[in-house]
């Protein structure tokens, strides 16, 4: 009886004191922020639009995939927000976007396909500081 309750305790233990990256709270007061965008799109323009450290807003092309930012915001900003385009390039192509916040993956993962003419828009929630 003794070995069974041990044995249950270790399972226990071990599943509990196991968890995932995923699994973990996002820091709501780190105020660095990391972009990545990666994918297959291949059109004649990407752009990430997004709000600079300072609160400004900034528009970056993105020449390959995969692309990253990071930026920690100024004490100031009280959000920040990103969106990515595309155009030119061929119907379904993808790509996704994973918003990082003191390390901590924010939500699920963002994903714009390409519509019929391999163009798409897509914005990302406003992320509040």
């Amino acid at each position: 009886m003794k070995k069974s309750i041990f044995a249950l305790l270790m399972v226990l233990t071990v599943f509990v004191s196991c968890k995932k990256d995923s699994d973990k709270k996002p820091d709501t007061t780190s105020r660095n922020i990391r972009y990545e965008i990666t994918g297959n799109f291949t059109g004649s323009a990407l752009i990430a639009s997004y709000t600079t450290a300072g609160g400004g807003t900034d528009n970056d092309p993105i020449t390959s995939l995969p692309w990253t930012k990071e930026i920690t915001y100024a004490t100031n900003v009280t959000a920040a927000i990103i969106a990515i385009s595309g155009n030119g390039g061929v119907a379904g192509q993808k790509v996704t976007l994973v918003i990082k916040r003191g390390g901590i993956q924010l939500g699920t993962p963002i994903e714009a396909v390409a519509d019929a003419v391999g163009s798409f828009s897509k914005a990302a929630p406003v992320i509040v500081f």
